[in-house]
């Protein structure tokens, strides 16, 4: 059956359908899959689709039809988070999950409309301004409520040979190169022009022979890194009578690898407040690393209970010692905007340490030997600017990570797939240490070296050779914010 152009224009369900059809394809060209050819002819087909249709409020519902099977197949795994581990009911969980997929879908729609306004008054050749206006949406998606990122188009083609192109203009740049290849093939599709043809061949070919520049110089000592997956549900991580025995379980594979430099526990591997804490654990954990030669980045809850303040840190303990608070916190998962108007929300999720204080900007880096590390907790590892703070004084990126809250879902694999990005756009290697996986070491251009399995006790080892210098994107970071 074919459709013709009228069946476009005339039936807004069947529009609608197709709409849907590829926003919910989307996810397919992120990891795990990652189809990456797919993130440039899904949006050439929306784009078409859009195209078709004159009036704004149609354009609109077919950008957000789109976005809605983007990501509400993309990131459905909010539900599970606030259910199963936020102890959210149903309906809740539902509600939140719904909520944010609505308001980020709105996004795509956006981007189309924008588009079809330019083209009001400028005419056709404004479909070559959609690269900068699915840019600027998308870098607005990153900072409104302090930003929301996943799924950016750009992760899809980490594994493809446009990565190259991530080093000079990061994961959003990436994404307007997306939709650039997206346009020359729909005007290759539609008009032949050599010139449209040359574009679809130049730009991979141009990224293809830039991606082997190295931007940044290694280290002249390497540093022996273990990474420890403690592999903890997350359903009795926070339970008093299991403290012990998940400590016991990251003891042991520790007391494997003391010929190690660095051994990296997740993010908040030891399930308690460190004042509370401090005597029984920390203090013998860190005298038992500086014995051996060694030290131990772990995560915990530093609190100052007078106070009333509490980090979600990372502790260097052993023979080099430091500390880091993360700055940024995830929204209604470890604090709650307008207290005086949302505090009733807190009734309805239960998250342990919802109420942390964000740490400072300007934290000194912790070093281990001659290498100065560059940490990130979480949901910070999304955020190219957060990582970037650390620049260009590091040499080495470690994101601890707890990506149990996610269950077996998509998210542990986007969330891998998005530090392979942090490393190719910093051209620094990263050890990702994660509590139920997949944690990994990867090289300075986005490489996964080695990997562990999911919901597995492991331990993996490896030499890691920091750099110095940085790459063109660091300054084209610090313009874009």
């Amino acid at each position: 059956m074919t459709i013709s152009k009228t069946q476009l224009v005339n039936n807004l369900p069947y529009t609608l359908i197709l709409a849907a059809l590829l926003g919910s394809t989307m996810p397919i060209a992120f990891a795990p899959l990652s189809i990456w050819p797919l993130g440039i002819l899904l949006p050439a087909m929306l784009i078409v689709l859009a195209d078709t249709q004159h009036s704004l409020r149609r354009v609109l519902l077919i950008g957000w039809v789109f976005g809605l099977g983007y990501f509400g197949f993309g990131v459905y795994w909010l539900y599970n988070s606030l259910h199963d581990f936020g102890n959210a009911s149903p309906p809740m969980a539902a509600a939140l999950a719904a909520l944010m997929i609505i308001c980020i879908s709105l996004f795509p729609a956006l981007t189309l409309v924008s588009w079809k306004l330019a083209q009001r008054v400028l005419g056709q050749w404004t479909i070559w301004l959609l690269p900068l206006l699915w840019f600027a949406f998308e870098w607005l998606k990153g900072w409104i409520l302090t930003g929301f990122p996943w799924l950016s188009l750009g992760y899809s083609q980490v594994d493809s040979p446009l990565h190259g192109f991530a080093p000079f203009i990061g994961v959003y740049g990436l994404s307007a190169v997306c939709v650039l290849l997206s346009v020359a093939l729909i005007r290759v599709v539609r008009n032949r022009q050599y010139f449209h043809i040359a574009l679809v061949v130049l730009i991979p070919g141009l990224a293809i022979s830039i991606q082997n520049i190295d931007w940044t110089e290694p280290q002249s000592t390497p540093l022996r890194v273990t990474i420890v997956q403690g592999n903890i549900p997350q359903e009795i991580k926070w339970q008093y009578d299991q403290r012990q025995n998940i400590f016991d379980i990251y003891w042991r594979e520790t007391n494997k690898n003391w010929d190690s430099d660095l051994i990296v526990w997740p993010e908040t591997a030891i399930p308690g407040r460190s004042e509370n804490i401090e005597q029984s654990v920390l203090i013998p954990m860190s005298i038992a690393a500086t014995q051996q030669g060694s030290s131990i980045l772990t995560g915990v809850v530093v609190s100052e209970s007078e106070k009333n303040i509490f980090y979600n840190s990372m502790l260097l303990l052993g023979s080099s010692q430091g500390a880091y608070h993360k700055r940024h916190l995830v929204m209604f998962g470890e604090y709650y905007p307008l207290r005086w108007l949302l505090d009733f929300m807190r009734s309805f999720i239960n998250i342990p340490y919802s109420d942390l204080t964000s740490g400072s900007r300007n934290q000194p880096l912790m070093s281990v030997n001659e290498t100065r590390l560059g940490v990130s907790i979480c949901f910070e590892n999304v955020f190219s600017r957060d990582i970037m703070i650390a620049l260009p004084e590091a040499n080495l990126l470690v994101n601890a990570s707890n990506d149990a809250w996610f269950g077996d879902s998509l998210a542990p694999h986007q969330h891998l797939q998005i530090a392979q990005m942090r490393a190719l756009e910093t051209g620094r290697p990263m050890v990702r240490s994660t509590n139920t996986g997949i944690s990994a070491f990867i090289d300075y251009r986005g490489r996964i070296i080695e990997s562990t399995e999911q919901f597995k006790i492991q331990s993996i080892t490896r030499d890691m050779l920091g750099r110095i210098g940085v790459t063109p994107f660091y300054y084209f970071a610090r313009v874009q914010g």
